[in-house]
């Protein structure tokens, strides 16, 4: 009986390591290509915003290209469509972030958000280091103080 139980606990803990080690290979596969698709969208044309990013906070291209387009997704999904038309024509190169957006998924929460963070490698409390460099560059855009209150509140509170 003891053989048995040793037995089925050491078949319990390698079939729990083989999920977790295929679990961490499709994260990283996950992760692999978003990080090509981000990467793809932007040699097709570089994005102020992604500049800004890159410049004022301590990430890559990638990784601001990434993390501002998984904001922009969430924004997408929750502001009125005149908000989001607005957004839209604000961001130059918006259009080349598209299959980022797609590989990132249906963004619909803060959550959403911080798991595509975590996916790009970065820690999801650098959300509110992008949200006010973003803010920032709207602003500069000309951006209407109504699209920029919500999307304050919608970064910050994920309503």
């Amino acid at each position: 009986m003891r053989k048995t139980l040793l037995t089925l606990a050491l078949l319990s803990v390698n079939i729990g390591n083989a999920h977790a080690f295929l679990d961490t290979v499709v994260d990283k596969s996950s992760k692999n290509g978003l990080m090509d698709m981000v990467s793809q969208g932007l040699n097709a044309e570089s994005s102020p915003l992604t500049e800004l990013l890159t410049s004022q906070l301590p990430v890559s291209t990638e990784q601001a290209a990434g993390g501002s387009s998984a904001l922009i997704a969430l924004a997408q999904s929750q502001l009125s469509q005149q908000n989001s038309t607005e957004l839209q024509s604000l961001i130059p190169g918006l259009s080349n972030l598209k299959g980022a957006q797609s590989l990132l998924g249906n963004i619909e929460s803060l959550s959403a958000v911080q798991s595509a963070f975590n996916a790009l490698g970065l820690d999801p409390s650098m959300i509110s280091q992008f949200a006010p460099v973003i803010l920032g560059y709207l602003n500069e855009q000309g951006a209407s103080e109504g699209l920029l209150k919500s999307l304050s509140g919608l970064w910050t509170s994920g309503k």
